[in-house]
């Protein structure tokens, strides 16, 4: 602090005093003002005050307090006047305090590119911080762009932090090796995994309070998994968002035929509804918003889940533990001796699973399951490599979805372009194509594409959010008599066409000549 040497304070001397503003809240300011006292800095364990002596009661009274705390003062005299020179300091104080507070409500409500911008201040001051406050900020303004996983991945000279918006990753920041180490095993503490373990892979999990597209706070949860690598173990933070998955099929991106189709058999009280797509693709939110659907509290639903991502009120849910000999298999078992009305399998992936679930249907149960293939139709497929009968899949089996995720075109800066010759002759095919299987289907291409121009919207990458492009697959009465004859994709396609199936590439042009993407993007995906 500045050294005053002299007791009896004239205001140049007040003036030229530069106040510690994070001791002059010792005293509030009503006490300040009846004690006509006000602490200005601290060294050590001295406080240094100014007063004008004239209510010594008041000041004695402080100042015991402040001896009572094990703290020292230096008093400084002033006369009354240059007092209410000094009292400007609190004033200044609240002012600052106020543009703190302003600051930190920015910071918390920040979302999409501003909370990158915040992220990257934050990390600046880090050394300024609580490890325990740098984390949890990284975390949340994270999830406040949008991302939904963080990633901490090791380079040789780095450690990156790395977002997935729109399921693209998006690097953010580097840490050096002996910086993160630190943060490292503040992430182990928070998700609950071993801090002394770095050699084998480990899950953990945790929660954090963030904010959504309407600035509510809300619970969000996290899931964690620590892997070793050759320099540091790699971390991926995985945002589980509840409110998330949508109660409506509009929201979860069904429309036309595929809505129709949807919601005609999901309301159904047997046979097996499939939804096939890769990692990704929000199973999550499609399975959960049709359960979410049909949980009127007059039917009995149970999952099997690995994991259980969300807790849904109404709904009988089980968690797969395969360390302790709980398999799909084991449960799907134990289920059906509990009078389910409405079963959910997380995913079909052996013989076994696949015949009870088979059972399950055709013993007056609807079941919906997953699986991981390339299309709807090769599901068939994939069932009879499975050694399923056909004559099992045929009666058990109404609908396969296939579901595949892609960026939807920034609306801020969408505009068009000429298509080239190549381009022009692949979506003209493909539209000949849907008009062969649905002549009634008005379909408009003028020979422009849908591109963007990049703004800091969408962070100068043309798109923002997703939505889904989706292939229905209807289990027909024909398409059942192919399946018992064990027929080809083709001829199963060939039939599917008859009733106006359209193949995730149509479904995308359809929804491309919406202007809700890019032919670009359809290349990146399929």
């Amino acid at each position: 602090m500045q050294r005053l040497d002299k007791a009896i304070l004239e205001i140049e001397d007040i003036q030229a005093i530069k106040p510690n503003f994070d001791e002059i809240k010792i005293l509030s300011k009503d006490i300040c003002i009846a004690a006509e006292c006000i602490v200005f800095d601290k060294e050590w364990n001295v406080l240094y005050l100014i007063t004008t002596n004239n209510k010594t009661d008041d000041l004695n009274n402080i100042l015991e307090k402040i001896k009572a705390k094990w703290l020292s003062t230096q008093v400084y005299y002033t006369s009354k006047e240059w007092f209410d020179e000094a009292m400007k300091w609190y004033d200044q104080y609240e002012e600052q305090e106020k543009q703190k507070a302003a600051a930190a409500e920015q910071e918390r409500i920040a979302s999409g590119n501003y909370a990158i911008w915040t992220i990257k201040q934050v990390f600046e001051k880090r050394g300024t911080m609580d490890t325990w406050d740098f984390i949890m900020d990284m975390v949340r303004l994270s999830f406040q762009t949008w991302a939904s996983d963080l990633h901490f991945q090791a380079q040789e000279d780095w450690i990156l932090m790395r977002l997935r918006i729109d399921w693209v990753l998006q690097e953010i920041l580097k840490f050096t090796h002996d910086d993160f180490k630190k943060y490292l095993q503040k992430i182990k503490f928070i998700a609950g995994v071993k801090m002394n373990i770095d050699y084998v892979p480990q899950d953990g999990r945790f929660s954090f309070q963030a904010v959504d597209t309407q600035w509510n706070t809300k619970k969000v949860d996290a899931r964690v998994s620590f892997m070793p690598w050759l320099q540091e173990e790699s971390t991926v933070i995985r945002f589980l968002d509840a409110t998330r998955w949508i109660s409506t099929f509009e929201w979860i991106w069904f429309s036309g035929r595929n809505y129709e189709i949807l919601k005609r058999w999901v309301e159904k009280n047997t046979w097996i509804t499939i939804f096939t797509w890769p990692t990704g693709s929000w199973k999550t939110t499609t399975l959960y918003s049709i359960l979410n659907y049909l949980n009127n509290g007059k039917k009995k639903i149970i999952t099997l889940e690995d994991p259980i991502e969300y807790e849904l009120d109404g709904i009988q849910q089980s968690q797969i533990n395969y360390n302790k000999w709980y398999d799909y298999e084991t449960g799907l078992k134990a289920i059906l001796r509990h009078d389910p009305d409405i079963i959910l399998v997380w995913e079909t992936r052996d013989k076994e699973t696949a015949e009870i679930s088979v059972n399950a249907a055709l013993t007056w149960h609807a079941v919906f399951t997953t699986l991981h293939t390339n299309s709807a139709i090769e599901s068939i497929s994939r069932l009879l490599n499975m050694w399923l009968k056909p004559y099992m899949i045929a009666p058990s089996l109404n609908l396969v979805i296939a579901q595949r995720l892609v960026r939807q075109l920034c609306p801020h800066c969408a505009t068009k372009r000429p298509g080239n010759f190549a381009e022009k002759s692949e979506i003209e095919e493909a539209i000949k194509k849907i008009k062969d299987s649905n002549p009634s289907m008005n379909i408009n291409f003028d020979g422009n594409l849908p591109c963007a121009v990049w703004c800091k919207e969408c962070n100068e990458t043309w798109y923002k959010w997703r939505f889904a492009i989706i292939e229905a697959f209807e289990i027909t009465e024909d398409i059942k008599a192919l399946i018992s004859e064990w027929r080809s994709e083709i001829d199963l396609y060939s039939k599917a066409r008859e009733t106006w199936f359209l193949s995730l590439k149509e479904d995308w042009i359809l929804k491309m000549l919406e202007w809700k993407t890019t032919l670009d993007e359809l290349r990146r995906i399929l």
